[in-house]
This record gives C-alpha cells, structure tokens and sequence, in this order.
C-alpha cells in the first residue's frame, strides 16, 4: 500500500499523545474521567480518512512545506472536531476530563508537526545531494560549501528538522500573537509584513520576513535625511542602519526593541531560506565589503539569531559582526546552536543592544 508508513507513524502518534496526560495526570477533577480508549480508536480511524481528504500524504515535489504544515494542522483539528461532535452526540462530553482532551490535542499535534518536519528535512538533503553540483557563482563559495556539504551531512539533517520542527511549533503556539501584531502594524493601512531581499546560501536570494516597522515612505524619508544630516549619512554608509532612525513607527520601536518584528521569519525558516542560528542576513551591496570571509556567509543559511545577537546585538561594531559570523560558520555544532537560543532568550527579554 502506498505512503503505509506514515499513516501507522500518524496514528501511534495520536495515541502515544492520548497516553501522555494520564502520564502527568492532566485531569484538573477527580470525577472526571481521564482516559476514553473508545473516543481514541474513533479518532484514530477518523484520521485515516481526513489526513488523505486534506492531502497531507501527498508526494508532489513542488509542494511547501508552510503548505504541508497548515494541511497538517488543519486535518488535526477536524479529526478532534469530529471527536467533540461525537462526544455531544453521545451525551459523554460531562464526564471526560477537557484538561486530558486538551492535552492530547496538543501533544499530538505537536508530534504530527514534527514528524513532517524531519520528513521534510530528510526528503530536502536527499534532493539536493542527488543534483549536480553546479559551478558556483562566487569561486570562493564553492571550497567552503562543498566541504560543509561532504564533512556534515548527518549534522545538516539534524539542524535542519530541528529547524521545521521548532519554527513549525513556534508558529503553531504564537499564531495568536502573530495576529494580534499584524492587526496593530495595519492599522495606518499599510502592510503588516514585508520583505527584503536577501542572499543566502550559496548566493541564492530570498525574501526576509519582518513585520513593517517603519512609514510607508521609509525610502523617501532615508534619502531626505541622509541629504541633509552628514552625521546620519557617515552611520549609514559604515553599518548599513541608524540607531535614531526618523522611519520608525511607535509600533515598530516596541517591535524592534523586543525583536517580534522578526517573528515572521519563521515562515522564512520552515521554507528553508533561513536557519533558526546562523550568520547575519545580508544585502547584496554589503558582499564587497567582506572580502574574503564573504565565502563564510555563503556557505551557510542566514539566522534568526546568531552569535553576534547574544554578543552585543546591534552594539557591535561592523567588523566584530563579521568576525562573530565567521567563527559560527566554522565550528558549527547543534549543541552551540542551542546556547545561543538559550542566550537569545535572555538578550531579547533584556532588550539590550536593540534599535
């Protein structure tokens, strides 16, 4: 039968989810009742019809991932639609505990998610390394990037689902946040998100994600500032920002300070254009300026964050930037990656070094 095997991984992960609140006592009553085998076999095999209907096992190449995520949580939540409706119609929905349903919805869910991840992860490094390596457009990108690609195969497939596997579930857990943002930067009727374009991995352009923090004539209100402010112009022309930048909203200030602006880079890092740790997304006007570390930048995904973020942030100067770039990109390791999330955390929390 085909695509058997997902669909056996689907279900035990619905009920290994059922299982898991018994485990820590979801129940918030003792009256109610904690556990229903039935409603889980119901769900179960509801499941073999509503994933198919929603095209979650489909093969087509073509397909993104941000698609494949949102059919998966959309076939979740109508299997657990049809277990309420069933739990009404026979009159049961009193007795069973709704800390323990919950619970389940949640941790299944959250472990449907990442299965499609490491399957989207896996799927992506086996395509790209049965292509033909193409001559690369920057000669010295080609050195560094083949000997990532030959040295750290089995360590890029672990970065790279537990990439889509936590941007999928951050997405997931602050889809409410995400809205309530978009809702406050729309309100001067432009739009909530915007993109720069970017280069990323072996010199491929992609838009970054960030949610609209500055005036609808930012480029207007640069060019006027820089024609009549020397001092703005010399700061501009040496880090590529302003610290008082004049094209800010109110919004956009808070967004910046706490990083949210930055939140919709998610997207950015399920499509596989950014990683969730890696070196400082640049612009193209800035390659010239790197010399010879720009093969650094070329050979890895962009971050979210970076080394350079929990270092200072937007207090280090240009060169210590790059410097911080560089010594990620070569010694790179999953287990770095995770201090400086952990690190990132504390910074943005902080709101140091943030303009």
């Amino acid at each position: 039968m085909p695509a058997i095997f997902p669909r056996v991984v689907d279900i035990a992960l619905i009920v290994i989810g059922a299982f898991l609140p018994i485990l820590i006592e979801a129940s918030g009553s003792s009256h109610a009742q904690i556990f229903d085998g039935s409603l889980v076999a119901f769900a179960a095999a509801l499941s073999l019809s509503v994933f198919p209907a929603c095209g979650i096992y489909e093969t087509s190449k073509r397909r993104s991932p941000v698609h494949l995520i949102s059919r998966t949580v959309l076939a979740w939540l109508v299997v657990q639609g049809g277990t309420v409706a069933l739990l009404y119609v026979l009159r049961r929905a009193q007795i069973l505990s709704s800390a323990w349903f919950v619970y389940w919805t949640v941790t299944s869910g959250i472990g449907l998610l990442i299965f499609r991840a490491v399957t989207l992860a896996i799927f992506g490094i086996v395509e790209r390394a049965s292509r033909k390596v193409k001559a690369a457009t920057f000669d010295q990108v080609g050195h560094v990037a083949q000997r990532m690609r030959t040295s750290g195969v089995a360590k890029r497939i672990v970065k790279r689902a537990f990439d889509v596997a936590a941007a999928s579930c951050l997405i997931a857990v602050l889809s409410p946040v995400l809205a309530v943002i978009a809702f406050l930067v729309k309100r001067d009727g432009g739009p909530a998100v915007f993109g720069h374009v970017r280069i990323g991995r072996d010199g491929r352009r992609f838009k970054c994600l960030k949610f609209r923090s500055m005036v609808m004539n930012a480029d207007a209100v640069l060019k006027a500032l820089l024609e009549r402010d020397p001092q703005a112009r010399a700061e501009w022309e040496r880090e590529f920002k302003l610290k008082n930048d004049a094209r800010i909203t109110r919004i956009g200030r808070f967004l910046r300070r706490s990083s949210l602006d930055e939140l919709p880079q998610l997207l950015n890092v399920v499509k596989g254009e950014m990683s969730l740790v890696g070196p400082r997304p640049i612009v193209e006007a800035e390659l010239a300026r790197y010399g010879d570390d720009v093969r650094y930048y070329l050979a890895a995904k962009p971050g979210m964050t970076g080394l350079w973020q929990v270092s200072g942030r937007n207090d280090t100067d240009y060169a210590t930037r790059v410097s911080l770039d560089v010594s990620y990109v070569k010694e790179w390791s999953l287990r770095r990656d995770l201090y400086i999330l952990l690190k990132t955390v504390n910074v943005v929390l902080r709101g140091s070094g943030a303009y």
